[in-house]
């Protein structure tokens, strides 16, 4: 099985197994849909405790800071929120055949995976970022996905703000 990286906000996710992980954002079945919708990077199948995830990856080079800029805070959250929750819907979608451009790129594992039983999370990852800027961005996250996490039954920890060494902990990120 070949394997492929992916060059974004100035780290290289993977190495990936081609099966487990959907480029959304440069897929044709978003291609067809992207004017007006915002997309996260990529999609990625992994397995935990025997049980399958899916993660749904966005990533950004900066963040602005709370207290610095309290509205262009409030505007990230907001572009992360609806990146992810895009990305949440439109894998689901092509998941379940509704996107006729996916039956030809949608990677086998996601057309095997068992939606029911699937877990889902939502993850952002931010380059070079400190630990202590993580959680405000993390608590700030959780209560503009809460509906979402309560809808779609998520889990406490279904929403995940990381920085570049976090990533590189749980194999998102390759070392260098």
């Amino acid at each position: 099985m070949s394997e492929i990286t992916i060059p974004e906000s100035g780290m290289s996710f993977g190495p990936f197994g081609e099966a487990e992980c959907f480029r959304i954002e440069t897929s044709e079945t978003y291609k067809a849909i992207q004017e007006g919708v915002m997309m996260a990077e990529f999609l990625l199948i992994r397995d935990s405790q025997g049980k399958r995830q899916v993660w749904i990856v966005e990533a950004k080079k900066s963040s602005p800071q709370k207290v610095a800029d309290p509205q262009r805070f409030d505007e990230f959250i907001g572009e992360l929120r609806d990146k992810l929750l895009n990305g949440l819907s439109l894998g689901l979608a092509s998941m379940l055949g509704r996107h006729l451009a996916a039956e030809n790129e949608l990677p086998q594992a996601f057309r095997d995976l068992d939606l029911k039983l699937a877990e889902f999370r939502l993850i952002v990852v931010i380059n070079g970022h400190r630990d202590e800027w993580l959680p405000p961005l993390d608590d700030a996250l959780k209560i503009a996905l809460h509906s979402t996490i309560k809808t779609w039954a998520l889990g406490a920890n279904s929403v995940a703000v990381l920085n570049d060494k976090m990533a590189r902990k749980h194999g998102l990120i390759a070392d260098m």
